[in-house]
C-alpha cells in the first residue's frame, strides 16, 4: 500500500481530534470533519474556543480544511480508526 497519495480525514474536532487534524495539516491534506456547524465556523475563523490550538497553529496547518458535511473527501476511506472512546461510553462507565 502507497500512503504518499492516502487521503486523512479527522472525526470529530474536540480535544484529541483537533491536535492531530492541525499536526497532519502542516504536512499534508486533510479534511477535519465535525458535526457542529459553530465549531467550524469557529476553526474556519482560526479562532479555537477549547484552547488546544492556539491561532498561530491553526495557520501553520495551511492543508487543513474543515468541514460538517459528509462528503468532503473525493474518494472513499479505505481505512478509520478512532483515538479515544466517545464521550456518551464514559458517561456510562465503559471507557
Amino acid at each position: 500500500m502507497n500512503l504518499s497519495n492516502a487521503q486523512i480525514a479527522i472525526v470529530g474536532l474536540g480535544y484529541v481530534g483537533l491536535p492531530l487534524a492541525v499536526e497532519f495539516g502542516k504536512h499534508r491534506p486533510v479534511l477535519g470533519f465535525d458535526i457542529n456547524t459553530a465549531r467550524i465556523a469557529e476553526l474556519q475563523a482560526g479562532h479555537d474556543s477549547t484552547l488546544e490550538v492556539e491561532p498561530p497553529q491553526l495557520a501553520e496547518a495551511r492543508h487543513l480544511q474543515f468541514s460538517q458535511r459528509c462528503g468532503g473527501a473525493q474518494e472513499p476511506a479505505r481505512s478509520s480508526s478512532s483515538p479515544c472512546p466517545p464521550r456518551w461510553t464514559r458517561r456510562i462507565g465503559r471507557t
